[in-house]
C-alpha cells in the first residue's frame, strides 16, 4: 500500500463580540469583520503555519460580487470519499510581486452575488523552477447563525503550487471564497480550517 503523506494544520477563529479592558487572547492575527464583528484568529502549532506551502494571512466576513463568484474553482473532488480530489495548479508567477488568485471551494453546489461569504487570505509560496510543485487540500467548517437559526457550513479545496518561471521561490496571495447562503449578516461563531498536504500535486490524498 502506497504510504500517504499527509501534514495537518488546524486554524481556528473563534468570535470576540467584545473586549473587555485588560483581557486579551493569544493570537497571531485580529481582523475587523465587516458589519462589526471580530475574529480572533489562533494557529496551531505556532508560528510555522502552513508548512512548505503558506500561511493564512487573514480571513473576514465580506459581501460576494460577480468576480468572487466568478473565480475558479479550486480542484474537483473524486465521489464523496472525504478529500479525495484532483488539485488544481496555480498559475505559474515569474517574479514578486505575483498576482492574486482567487478560487472557491470545490466542493460549493452554487455561490451568488449579494449573499454574505467568507473570505480566506492565504499567503502560497510557489517553489522556483527547479523545485517541486506540492498539492494540498483543505476542508473549512463554519459555525454561523442567522436571527435564531445556527447552522454548519462546510467547504472543501483542491490545490496545487506550480511552479515559479523563474530561478527563486515566489509568494501568491490566494484568496478563497465560501457561500454562506444568506443575504442577512451572520453571526460567525467559530472557525476551522484544515490543511493536508498531498501525496502529490495531481492527487489528494
Amino acid at each position: 500500500m502506497k504510504k500517504k503523506y499527509r501534514t495537518i494544520y488546524i486554524v481556528t477563529a473563534a468570535l470576540m463580540v467584545a473586549m473587555v479592558g485588560g483581557y486579551a487572547l493569544a493570537a497571531t492575527t485580529v481582523t475587523t469583520l465587516n458589519p462589526g464583528q471580530s475574529s480572533n484568529i489562533t494557529t496551531t502549532p505556532t508560528p510555522g503555519g502552513f508548512a512548505n506551502i503558506g500561511a493564512i494571512q487573514s480571513e473576514s466576513l465580506v459581501v460576494l460580487t460577480a468576480n468572487m463568484v466568478g473565480s475558479h474553482v479550486s480542484g474537483t473532488a473524486i465521489g464523496t470519499v472525504g478529500l479525495n480530489g484532483t488539485p488544481w495548479a496555480m498559475t505559474a508567477c515569474a517574479a514578486a510581486p505575483c498576482a492574486a488568485q482567487n478560487f472557491r471551494p470545490a466542493s460549493a453546489t452554487a455561490e451568488t452575488a449579494g449573499d454574505f461569504g467568507e473570505q480566506i487570505v492565504m499567503l502560497i509560496t510557489q517553489p522556483a523552477s527547479t523545485g517541486t510543485s506540492l498539492g494540498f487540500d483543505y476542508s473549512i467548517t463554519l459555525s454561523i447563525t442567522v436571527g435564531v437559526v445556527t447552522s454548519n457550513v462546510l467547504a472543501q479545496g483542491f490545490l496545487a503550487t506550480g511552479l515559479s518561471t523563474g530561478a527563486a521561490a515566489v509568494t501568491i496571495p490566494t484568496f478563497l471564497y465560501i457561500d454562506l447562503g444568506t443575504t442577512t449578516a451572520p453571526v460567525i461563531n467559530s472557525l476551522s480550517v484544515v490543511f493536508n498536504q498531498c501525496s502529490s500535486a495531481s492527487g489528494c490524498p
